[in-house]
């Protein structure tokens, strides 16, 4: 039998939960498939990094505009999605490093941007006491923080489902169409149509998109992360190198996720990544010698 409603969203990322819950929030009746679990790829295991800082100077409007969201995240989703605001220090290893550092801050001061703040070694080092004392300076976004991904996608999916949105876990979408103004969707043995359809599923979004006459280039990466055991308190901001492939922090457990761009192989197909354990292993002694 094929169901009615007013919105179908195809992905159970952050992306699809919080567009099925604005939905929710504006009157309307959506349903959310998701081929896994809500969170299951990118959206819930990634960084978890809520960042102004050093975000490409079109997306820093949305940025800004976002942290005022993540602020009064607890109102929104009746969840704290663990967030916490210590900031986000971008660490200059050398002098000309911190001359980059310090046209950017300029440049973004020009446009009326304010929120990345150029700071001297003696502040570096105490926000970020652990800093090699090499380190000349560098960068501060003080709103800046991180929250917990997987935490976050789920609490926006259960608040959706609490407002009203039908979600199906578990099935992919198939059967994609378009007729007599409806969009239908096959997901198991029934159907759902919508007058509007909503593409938010990630890696596979461009698969979709082809598949329906409106190709859209995806590049699919897989920034790996890896987390430590637990070790004593260092540090309460997210860091970031501004020259080398890096961001860490420390959860209040005590143990540290380690990111900063190196790459896994993705196997879309298969549904699975496969790590580069050699840049793991470059990861960790980065962020070893980026401390004292």
């Amino acid at each position: 039998m094929t169901r009615n409603v007013d919105a179908i969203v195809v992905g159970g990322g952050i992306h699809g939960c919080s567009t099925a819950l604005h939905l929710c929030l504006a009157g309307l009746k959506p349903v959310l498939i998701e081929k896994d679990y809500a969170g299951r790829h990118a959206s819930g295991v990634n960084a978890g990094g809520v960042r102004q800082l050093a975000r490409h100077i079109p997306e820093i409007p949305l940025s800004i505009r976002s942290m005022g969201i993540w602020e009064k995240i607890g109102d929104l989703l009746d969840d704290d999605c663990s967030f916490e605001s210590h900031g986000q220090v971008l660490v200059a290893e050398n002098e000309e490093e911190l001359a980059v550092c310090r046209t950017r801050v300029a440049e973004l001061n020009a446009l009326g941007f304010t929120h990345e703040e150029l700071i001297d070694a003696a502040e570096l080092r105490r926000l970020v006491p652990a800093v090699a004392e090499t380190c000349p300076g560098g960068v501060v976004s003080r709103r800046d923080g991180a929250a917990n991904p997987a935490q976050t996608t789920t609490a926006f999916r259960r608040k959706a489902e609490q407002l009203g949105a039908t979600v199906r876990e578990g099935v992919a979408a198939g059967n994609i169409r378009h007729s007599g103004g409806l969009w239908h969707v096959d997901v198991g043995a029934d159907t759902f149509a919508a007058p509007v359809l909503v593409n938010a599923a990630g890696a596979w979004a461009g698969t979709i998109a082809a598949a329906l006459g409106e190709p859209v280039p995806v590049e699919t990466v897989a920034p790996m992360l890896m987390i430590t055991s637990r070790v004593p308190h260092f540090i309460d901001p997210v860091v970031i190198l501004r020259g080398r492939k890096l961001s860490f922090k420390q959860f209040s457990n005590g143990t540290v996720l380690i990111g900063g761009g190196h790459l896994a192989t993705p196997y879309q197909d298969r549904n699975e990544t496969v790590l580069d354990w050699k840049s793991l292993a470059t990861s960790a002694q980065t962020c070893s010698s980026c401390s004292r």
